[in-house]
């Protein structure tokens, strides 16, 4: 089925309303366009990164860090997990966007050899240890594992 970015941002704040553990307040869909590959999985995550070209936020305190200039939708998808424990993404719901070819925006930042992306991932790895990978067959991109974030010592008083 096609549906309006409208409903469909509806339809993903229903489901964060309506989740029964924890509150999540980011939502979002399968990040990919592939369309066999979204229905090898779950139906909904609660712990999967959510892609910044269609998200919905309820009432989160959570923002873009500044700082990044590209890769800023991993470390938001990261501050809400911290904050709220849990994101709601939708994984057969997929859209239709340039993502890496589109004029201006985070398009504009990146260089062919890959220095902003690389700068940007060590951010995020030093922000999120353990929780930021590299992906093993593409360059310049991170994959998100929030279950393998190394929790940081307690200190002792």
């Amino acid at each position: 089925y096609h549906i309006s970015p409208v409903a469909a941002a509806r339809f993903i704040l229903a489901k964060m309303r309506g989740a029964e553990e924890g509150k999540p307040q980011l939502g979002g869909v399968y990040p990919l366009g592939n369309l066999g590959q979204c229905f090898m999985g779950r139906e909904f995550s609660r712990r999967n990164f959510i892609l910044g070209d269609f998200f919905v936020v309820d009432k989160s305190g959570c923002r873009f860090d500044e700082s990044m200039s590209l890769k800023e939708d991993y470390d938001f998808t990261c501050s809400h997990l911290q904050e709220h424990g849990s994101i709601v993404r939708i994984n057969r719901m997929l859209i239709q966007a340039k993502h890496e070819t589109n004029a201006g925006g985070a398009c504009s930042v990146r260089d062919s050899a890959g220095t902003r992306e690389e700068e940007n991932i060590t951010i995020l790895q030093a922000k999120w240890p353990g929780a930021i990978w590299r992906h093993h067959t593409r360059k310049h991109q991170v994959v998100l594992r929030w279950e393998c974030l190394k929790k940081s010592a307690p200190e002792e008083s």
